[in-house]
C-alpha cells in the first residue's frame, strides 16, 4: 500500500523544496535586506528568515520576501490551497506588532496577487511554536503565472526585526470537497465541484449511482477496505455504479459494488487514471468506452465480466492489477484497439495463469494469452499488493533488501539496473529511498481481506 500512499500524496500535493537554494531573497531599497538560512525542523527541512536593518511594510509601502523560484501556474479551478508550519524565532521590542504573512506574487515580481496573514502575535501566536496554516486563495485568473513568497507585513520600523521559520509547505491546485463534512453525499460533492477539484470521502458505505461529468477531478477514498461505493440501492441498479464522463479523472481508493445490471465502472471520459480500487460483484467490473485510461493496482473480482473494452478503444494500459474469480476476465465488442497489459516489465495477476518463473523473479516466463487480440506479455505469480515485495512472494522480507541493495546506485542504462527495485521517487534510480520503503514494510505478508 506504500506505493498508492505515495501516489495520493502527488496527486493532491506537491511539497516545495526546503533547502536554501529554492528560495530567494527579495529586497526594496538595496539597502536593506533579509537572512536567509536552511533550518532542520520537527517537520522536516525548513527555512528561517531574519530581518537586518529592514523597515516595515507599513511604514514605507513595501514588504520583505523570500519567495520561493519556482513559478506556477494557476489551474483550471482557480484556486490554490497551500499548507505548512510556521513559527515566530525572537522575542524582540514590538512583537505584538509582527505579522508574517503568504503572498502570492505575479511571476516577475511586479506586484501581489494576494496576501494572507499567517502568524500574527496580537492574535495569540506565540514566539517559539510551530503553527500549521491552511491558506485557501480562490477567485485567481486560471493560467496566469505566479509565485509564492513568505514575508513580513507588519508596521514595525528598522530596529524592531522579524524573525521567522517554516517549513512542510505542499501546494495544491484546486479547492478541496470532504465527504460527509461538507456534502453529505459523494455525488453532491462532484455536482459542487469545479474542473481540477479533489473529493476527498471519509470511510463509510455509501449508497449511491455517480455521474462525474467534470474534467480533471480528483475523487480520494480513505482506502478501498473502509470507503465503499455501493450500487445496491433502490431504483437505479440499471445505472453503472460510476459513470465517468468527464476528461483527466482520477477515481482511487473505493470498493465498487453490487451493480447487478450494469457495470461498476463505466469509463466515456479520456484519460481517466483508475487506481487501488476493488471492484466487485458487479455484471461487469469496469466498462471502458474511450482512449488512454490507465488502470492501475485494483482488485478486479467476482464480477460476470472482469474488464470489457469498446472495440475503437485505443491506448489504455492496464498493470497492477489483480483478476481474481471473474466468470470471464476479458471482453471486447469485436477486436479492440491496441492496449497494453504490462508496463514492461511487470502486467497483472490472473488466477487462471498456468505458467511457470523458473527464475524466481516474481514474472512468468511465459505472456498470458488474454485472447487472441490482448496478451499480458509478464504476468504476475501471484497478487500485487506492496511495491516493497519486490520479488512478488507475498513476504517483504531479506531477499527483498538484499535485491535493493544490490541494485542501488544504478540507473536503466546499468547492468545491474532492477526495475522492481524502483519503488519510490525520484524514479529511474535506485537509492536510498527505495531501500526506506523496502525497509519499512519488512515483516509485512499479504492477505486476501
Amino acid at each position: 500500500m506504500i506505493l498508492i500512499f505515495l501516489f495520493l500524496c502527488e496527486v493532491n500535493a506537491f511539497p516545495l523544496d526546503m533547502n536554501l537554494d529554492s528560495w530567494t531573497k527579495y529586497t526594496i531599497p538595496e539597502n536593506h535586506y533579509v537572512n536567509i538560512a536552511e533550518i532542520l525542523t520537527a517537520y522536516g527541512d525548513g527555512v528561517s528568515v531574519d530581518t537586518i536593518g529592514y523597515p516595515g511594510a507599513f511604514d514605507y509601502g513595501y514588504r520583505f520576501f523570500a519567495y520561493y523560484d519556482e513559478v506556477l501556474v494557476v489551474p483550471l479551478s482557480e484556486v490554490v490551497e497551500i499548507t505548512g508550519y510556521f513559527m515566530y524565532d525572537d522575542i524582540t521590542p514590538h512583537i505584538q506588532r509582527k505579522q508574517l504573512s503568504l503572498y502570492l506574487l505575479h511571476s516577475d515580481l511586479s506586484s501581489v496577487i494576494n496576501e494572507t496573514r499567517i502568524l500574527d502575535y496580537s492574535s495569540g501566536d506565540m514566539p517559539g511554536v510551530w503553527y500549521y496554516r491552511r491558506v485557501v486563495i480562490s477567485n485567481l485568473t486560471y493560467g496566469e503565472e505566479f509565485r509564492i513568497a513568505l514575508g513580513r507585513s507588519d508596521g514595525c520600523d528598522m530596529e524592531r526585526r522579524l524573525k521567522a521559520s517554516w517549513a512542510a509547505i505542499d501546494i495544491f491546485m484546486g479547492r478541496k470537497l470532504m465527504v460527509p463534512n461538507d456534502y453529505l453525499t459523494i455525488q453532491d460533492a462532484i455536482t459542487e465541484a469545479s474542473v481540477g477539484d479533489t473529493i476527498e470521502v471519509a470511510p463509510g458505505r455509501y449508497y449511491e449511482h455517480l455521474l462525474v461529468d467534470k474534467d480533471d477531478l480528483r475523487i480520494i477514498g480513505q482506502n478501498s477496505e473502509t470507503t465503499t461505493i455501493d450500487a445496491n440501492m433502490d431504483g437505479g441498479s440499471n445505472h453503472a455504479a460510476v459513470y465517468i464522463t468527464g476528461k483527466n479523472v482520477l477515481l482511487t481508493g473505493f470498493t465498487i459494488c453490487n451493480c447487478p445490471d450494469l457495470s461498476g465502472l463505466a469509463v466515456y471520459g479520456e484519460n481517466a487514471t483508475l487506481a487501488g480500487n476493488r471492484v466487485t460483484n458487479n455484471t461487469i467490473g469496469i466498462s471502458l468506452f474511450a482512449d488512454h485510461s490507465t488502470i492501475v493496482k485494483n482488485i478486479i473480482s467476482n464480477n460476470t465480466q472482469g474488464v470489457w473494452m469498446q472495440s475503437n478503444v485505443e491506448n489504455s494500459t492496464l498493470f497492477y492489477n489483480n483478476f481474481f474469480k471473474n466468470s470471464q476476465h476479458f471482453s471486447f465488442q469485436q477486436p479492440a484497439g491496441f492496449s497494453s497489459w504490462d508496463n514492461g516489465y511487470a502486467g497483472n495477476f490472473w488466477n487462471n495463469y498456468t505458467g511457470l518463473d523458473l527464475n524466481g523473479d516474481g514474472v512468468g516466463d511465459t505472456p498470458h494469452i488474454i485472447d487472441s487480440n490482448n496478451t499480458d506479455y509478464h504476468p504476475l505469480m501471484n497478487p500485487y499488493w506492496n511495491p516493497a515485495d519486490i520479488n512478488h512472494d507475498l513476504t517483504v522480507d531479506i531477499f527483498d533488501v538484499v535485491i535493493a541493495v544490490n541494485a542501488y546506485g544504478s540507473t536503466p542504462s546499468d547492468p545491474y539496473w532492477n526495475y522492481h527495485s524502483d519503488i519510490a521517487e525520484p524514479y529511474r534510480i535506485i537509492n536510498i529511498f527505495d531501500i526506506l520503503v523496502v525497509c519499512s514494510s519488512y515483516g509485512d505478508e499479504y492477505s486476501l481481506s
